[in-house]
């Protein structure tokens, strides 16, 4: 048996804050700031209620956590507040992305106009209360894998439009990225290898073997529902094979089989109730949409100091 698989430290991406497509972020915040003050063609363009009570004074603010939670997203207050042309606000980070944060801290403190702050206050609050509960839950997920010696990977399962952000908060709280799209990795699926009538292990392994001469430098993996096609998928020389919806008995057998050749990745409704004996059955990784589509937002406020 080989130590590792040669692709092994391939799978151990995580996506950076600068990674990010900030022009594209951009955009999105400013169909944020529409959806508090109206479009640009709407002549009531304004926050109604500060406008009313006639807040114009200057004040401070603190982010604080009401529970514990892995904190995400304080790099896009910044951006936020360039989109909502609060600049004159100054920020004060007390944590960093990532950092574990006890019920009762101060995340951040907001100087500047009150009327400004509370412009940004509930988008500010939206995203940090949902990037911080995808970071909080891969956290949790990401400990419990890590203590068996596997790795988690998140999913393509995320909110239309909002991926990087969402792969970046699984990141955060200690998920690997998987693929971030349909563009830079190949996964052959079931329903790849029904649509080309791929049934017999041998015309698998043939196949599978074309595409891997045809992109060696691509990630190639495959999604076998049958242990009996995990000797054919090893041999065809591609880099990973994805077990889909194996119970942890079967995912033991197929570490057994593998003896470290390829990239075992374990997947199909995994959660909390069944993440420990996938992880004691030891794949090279763990992948759960959970912590993204099945995350609460946590809870964070807004206090006047």
């Amino acid at each position: 048996m080989i130590s590792n698989p040669p692709a092994l430290e391939k799978f151990k991406n995580r996506i950076s804050w600068k990674d990010i497509k900030h022009e594209k972020l951009r955009s999105y915040l400013q169909i944020c700031l529409e959806e508090e003050i109206g479009a640009k063609s709407n002549n009531k363009r304004s926050d109604l209620t500060s406008e009313a009570c006639n807040i114009s004074q200057n004040g401070a603010a603190k982010l604080v956590a009401r529970e514990n939670l892995t904190i995400c997203g304080l790099p896009l207050i910044e951006e936020l507040l360039t989109i909502y042309n609060a600049n004159s606000l100054s920020i004060e980070l007390f944590f960093e992305d990532g950092d574990c944060v006890s019920k009762g801290d101060a995340i951040a403190r907001i100087k500047g106009n009150q009327k400004l702050i509370l412009l940004t206050e509930r988008t500010i609050l939206n995203f940090i209360q949902k990037l911080s509960g995808i970071a909080t839950k891969a956290h949790w997920f990401s400990k419990v894998t890590e203590s068996d010696g596997v790795h988690l990977l998140d999913t393509r399962k995320t909110t239309p439009g909002l991926r990087e952000l969402e792969k970046y908060a699984s990141a955060c709280g200690g998920s690997y990225n998987h693929r971030m799209g349909l563009y830079d990795r190949i996964l052959i699926k079931d329903n790849h290898l029904a649509a080309k009538g791929i049934i017999k292990m041998e015309d698998l392994c043939i196949f599978l073997s074309k595409i891997k001469k045809k992109n060696p430098e691509i990630i190639t993996e495959v999604e076998i529902d049958d242990i009996k096609y995990l000797i054919p998928a090893i041999e065809s020389g591609i880099d990973a094979v994805l077990l889909d919806n194996f119970n942890p008995d079967q995912v033991k057998e197929a570490v057994k089989i593998n003896q470290n050749r390829v990239v075992l990745e374990s997947s199909g409704g995994i959660n909390e109730n069944s993440l420990k004996e996938f992880s004691k059955a030891k794949p090279h990784f763990i992948s759960s949409g959970a912590p993204v589509h099945s995350s609460r937002w946590m809870d964070v406020g807004l206090d006047w100091e």
